[in-house]
Order: structure tokens, then sequence, then C-alpha cells
């Protein structure tokens, strides 16, 4: 079975911490095993924010993309999901943009960027995150950004943006938003979780929302298991979900995870709980990966270079 992840961090491990590729939780070898033909690698801004070094961060992460041991779509998709694991990239934290419409420019012509999370844990040139306590939405060049992103066919990924900034985009974004590794704040609280109304804005756009398996995001406490994974996906599914639904597992950005769920290779245990719990085996094709393949190919043919 497809199965397709949404949000990673093993290029910032690799390339800013130093990790070595074979130590990550993602490796060519543990997506094989799980069945992954598509994952999501971040090129995450960093934990510095605008201050930091997010542009420098954004190219060190372009440089050692060849270390992953995983070949990249950096054109157009296949019309059929791959069969092998394959990577796509995405950018977590717009700050690395530099409030420059050249730079989205410049990255997307480097790496065929599928996706951009418009802010982090910090203030940017375009919005505000969910971390912090801003009513204010989009900035103007967050909105001007926006219109960017829908001629190059990539997502508006809502994940860590405040809610302001998210009901900007579900207005005035042409593509649908996403929200790449984001739970439901229902069952959980956490500030990086979705309402209710949010999951909804979602689904009716034709969006995309990727369980994340931060265990802190899962359960108030954390001490995440398995059942949990499954509590998020149902409560999503029972919103309307179902064709909105797939995994962000967040991997090599996290320290905690559902026991049973400490990487790719896992992924077919998940898959076999949302059978027993009664999944048929057409939306759990869904969820594990046909749902992600099919909004990153509507952002494709959406794309107008």
């Amino acid at each position: 079975m497809f199965v397709a992840d949404a949000h990673c961090d093993t290029l910032y491990a690799v390339a800013i911490h130093g990790k070595d590729p074979a130590e990550c939780m993602i490796t060519a070898d543990r997506l094989e095993k799980g069945g992954v033909g598509l994952q999501t690698f971040a090129l995450f801004a960093g934990a510095g924010g605008p201050k930091g070094h997010p542009y420098e961060n954004g190219q060190a992460m372009l440089a050692a993309r060849d270390r992953l041991g995983v070949p990249l779509f950096q054109d157009a998709l296949p019309d059929a999901p791959p069969e092998t694991p394959h990577g796509v990239i995405s950018i977590e934290g717009g700050e690395m943009l530099e409030g420059s419409l050249e730079r989205l420019h410049e990255f997307d012509a480097a790496a065929r960027v599928r996706m951009i999370a418009l802010t982090w844990n910090f203030d940017n040139e375009i919005g505000f995150p969910a971390k912090g306590a801003s009513s204010e939405g989009l900035t103007p060049f967050g909105l001007a950004l926006l219109r960017e992103m829908d001629r190059l066919g990539i997502l508006p990924d809502c994940s860590h943006l405040n809610e302001a900034g998210f009901w900007d985009v579900v207005e005035h974004a042409a593509l649908p938003p996403i929200a790449s590794h984001s739970n439901l704040k229902a069952l959980c609280g956490h500030s990086r979780n979705l309402t209710d109304a949010q999951v909804k804005a979602v689904i009716e756009k034709g969006g995309f929302i990727g369980v994340n398996f931060y265990s802190c995001f899962l359960r108030d406490g954390g001490g995440a298991t398995l059942d949990d994974v499954l509590r998020h996906i149902d409560g999503i599914a029972q919103l309307g979900g179902i064709d909105a639904l797939g995994f962000g597992s967040d991997f090599d950005g996290i320290d905690e995870w559902p026991q049973g769920l400490g990487d790719p290779s896992a992924f077919p245990g998940l898959l076999a709980l949302l059978e027993k719990h009664g999944y048929t085996q057409g939306d759990i094709e869904k969820i594990a990966g046909l749902n992600l393949w099919n909004v990153l190919k509507r952002a494709e043919n959406a794309r107008k270079v």
C-alpha cells in the first residue's frame, strides 16, 4: 500500500545538527520497510526565527539533499504514486524567504517547493504563529505571497499559523489550505492543533491534514500511544475528513512519539490498527497516502509557469 508523509525534519537534523543520515529516524531502508512511497522533507528555517539564519539554513539543507539516499522529485510528479521511496521538498517557516518573492522563486527553482508553512513559532514578514497571542492576520506581503504561491502551485501550509492568518488563507488562497502536521484541538488542547471549525474549513476547501505523531500534540501531558493517533484520525474523520486525512509524522523533529511508532518502518502497524478499527480498505488507502498525493497533484496542475 502506498504511504505518504507530509512532514519531517530530517534535512535539518543532517545539515544543521550534523547528524549522520543513518542515525536519523527517517532512512531510505525504513521508508521502504514502512511502504512509504513519498516523504516530504522540510527545509526548516530554524529555532532562531527571523533573527537566526533562516535563508542560510535553507541553502545548507539544499546542499545536503543528496545525503538522504532518497531520490527527490524536482520536476513534475509522475502520473501514479511511486512504488519505491521518493521525496519532495517543503519549507517550514516563511522567514526563510526574507520577505522577498525573489527568494520564493529561488527556492522553487532549486527544489520545486510543494508547500510552505507560512510561520513557525515566531512572527515573520508573512504573519503570526499559533504559539503567540496575536489576533492579527497575514501581512500585505503574506497576501502577495499567497497569490504567487497559487501561480507556482505551492500549497499554503497552516501548521504553526495563528487562527487569524488561517482564516486569511481560507479566504484569499486559490489553492486549498493544508495543515501538514497538526492534530485536533478538541482532543488535545495544544496551541498547535486545529479547532473543529478549522478542520471543517480545510475539508470544505479540499485540503489536507497530516496527523502529527508528537506525543504532546496527541495527548495533553504527552505519553501518547497508537490509540491516541487513532483518536485523532477518528475525530477528523467524524468531522467529514476521510478525504482530507493523512500523516504528518514530524519524524526527526520530535523527541517523544507514540510507543510502537518511532520511525517509518512502523506504518504497517498503524494501518493494521485502522483496519481492525473498521476502516474500509479504500479509506485506509486514502489516509495512508492517496489524499496527500491527490492534493499535491491538484496543486501541481494549477501551476502556471
